[in-house]
């Protein structure tokens, strides 16, 4: 009985040293899978790819976005702009003294509209869209249309005679606005005469 005592401890011990041994195994690959992060796992956290479907609504809010600034446009463009554009249209004036009033000796116009007179800047180009005086036209043939003065010219200034349609309240002035310039061939019709004082005028009545 002596003898079997120191064999039962050692087999005991072997038993408790293999155990110990699987224990550290087992927690040794628990540590390694805990520190590994799945494939499903990084494919959740990334930024999910786009779908047909996503693609497909950010295309239809693409579209919608667009309409929406067209009929803006459309709407922003429904004022009365008929007549703007003429074949037929003509428009004369001459130098000549003035009292407070300009004639325009002669307008053509396929629609009713306006004469309007400007100022000119330093380089000679017309002054828009400030005017220091309208008058309204027929449509048809006119001639010898009296526009009154607000503000009076100096002699030998430069000033340019507008002409446009009446596209807004009827025989309301709207320019800046609906009564747009008339145009030929794409460009604005307007004429620049300049005022001359009674002594160019007498000259100009002697050479004739």
């Amino acid at each position: 009985m002596k003898h079997l005592r120191p064999l039962v401890s050692a087999s005991l011990f072997a038993a408790l040293l293999a155990g110990s041994c699987s224990v550290k195994n087992a927690l040794t690959n628990s540590d390694n899978a805990s520190s590994e992060i799945p494939p499903a796992t990084v494919a959740q956290n990334d930024s999910a790819p786009e779908t047909e479907d996503s693609v497909s609504e950010s295309v239809d809010d693409q579209t919608a976005a667009e309409n929406t600034l067209e009929s803006i446009s459309q709407s922003d463009e429904a004022a009365d702009t008929e007549g703007v554009e003429q074949k037929n249209v003509k428009l004369v004036v001459e130098d000549q003294t003035t009292a407070g009033q300009i004639i325009v000796k002669t307008v053509a116009t396929s629609r009713d509209g306006w004469v309007s007179i400007h100022q000119s800047r330093e380089d000679g180009s017309i002054v828009v869209p400030e005017s220091i005086g309208q008058a309204r036209v027929d449509s048809g043939d006119s001639e010898d249309i009296v526009v009154d003065l607000w503000e009076a010219p100096m002699v030998n200034e430069k000033l340019w005679v507008l002409l446009h349609i009446d596209g807004g309240e009827r025989g309301l002035y709207e320019f800046p606005g609906e009564d747009l310039p008339v145009k030929k061939n794409g460009e604005v019709v307007a004429r620049s005469f300049t005022i001359q004082g009674e002594e160019s005028e007498e000259a100009e009545d002697s050479a004739e």
